[in-house]
């Protein structure tokens, strides 16, 4: 027997059915290498016992142990009991399912294509069926860059090419939004509003303004005391914010504010005067007090 050459090792197989149509391609290009394109049956058919492992090496190993007799004489035959036993009963109808139900996800075209290019082989898909699919998998921003193109496909081959290059292209734009420069740009230039068109300032870092100011069709909101739900209310109801009557608005609303009465307790006062730095402050003058002379006698009286 010749001995293989150590160029690349071919993986084991375990009796996956989804797995047997890659490993026996492994094969076909490991046989190629060394030279065993044609004949070599029995080489063939040796190495590739050796290879396998759990479910099929279960099922080889009465064959390698000489109790059962093998059907097969040749590696066509060894090849074609391998599919009957671990391949896929109904490849076509089976290759159709997986294509339906195949998403792009969070991979690339490139990706997605190869996986969907390998399972479409094995379904034989015409171009428009095949196209349909793949165009179906890819995420919604290839969708809707196709729907807008004015491009055409004749083969699945050019429709897949058609989305690499664009998933490139976006992917270029995304970079050039998401640079520093452009933010700021956007961040100078886009107004930031609420949901019912009033202003709202834009969050700089962590630091929390409080509610924006809200603005009506008059200007600047006046003082009504009344709280923010009902002035939202009063607004969206087109009442009065003064005495929450329709027809008119508060500046010119027919009800005035009464006087408040006037509270005789209170003092008027005035705040302190407050003297000017350059001003000079009044000094306080000793006052001098006279003392009455001490009395000693009835005669000591003053004149």
């Amino acid at each position: 027997m010749r001995v293989l050459p150590c160029l690349f090792t071919v993986c084991d197989n375990r009796g996956e059915r989804h797995k047997l149509r890659g490993w026996l391609a492994q094969l076909i290009v490991y046989y190629r290498t060394v030279g065993w394109q044609n004949g070599y049956d029995e080489e063939k058919i040796l190495y590739a016992t050796s290879l396998l492992r759990d479910d099929a090496g279960t099922w080889i190993t009465p064959y390698a142990e000489e109790r059962i007799t093998p059907a097969w004489d040749n590696w066509a035959g060894f090849k074609g009991e391998l599919q009957r036993q671990f391949g896929v009963i109904d490849a076509k109808g089976e290759a159709r399912i997986r294509l339906k139900n195949m998403k792009q996800g969070k991979r690339s075209v490139t990706e997605y294509w190869n996986e969907f290019r390998l399972v479409a082989s094995e379904a034989e898909l015409d171009n428009s069926t095949g196209g349909e699919l793949l165009l179906g998998g890819m995420i919604a921003e290839l969708q809707n860059a196709w729907g807008a193109s004015s491009e055409e496909y004749e083969h699945i081959e050019t429709l897949a090419q058609w989305a690499i290059r664009k998933e490139t292209k976006l992917a270029t734009v995304k970079h050039i939004e998401g640079s520093p420069l452009t933010k700021n740009v956007q961040r100078e230039t886009i107004t930031p509003r609420n949901q019912d068109g009033t202003y709202r300032p834009s969050n700089n870092g962590n630091l929390n303004y409080g509610d924006p100011m809200e603005l009506d069709a008059t200007g600047k909101q006046p003082r009504f005391n009344i709280s923010r739900e009902e002035f939202q209310r009063r607004i969206q109801e087109q009442l009065c914010l003064k005495c929450a009557q329709p027809g008119h608005l508060a500046r010119s609303c027919p009800k005035k504010e009464g006087h408040k009465p006037f509270n005789t307790q209170a003092r008027s006062w005035q705040p302190a005067k407050k003297t000017a730095p350059w001003q000079t402050r009044p000094r306080i003058r000793e006052i001098e007090v006279e003392q009455e002379p001490e009395q000693s006698g009835n005669n000591d009286c003053p004149q």
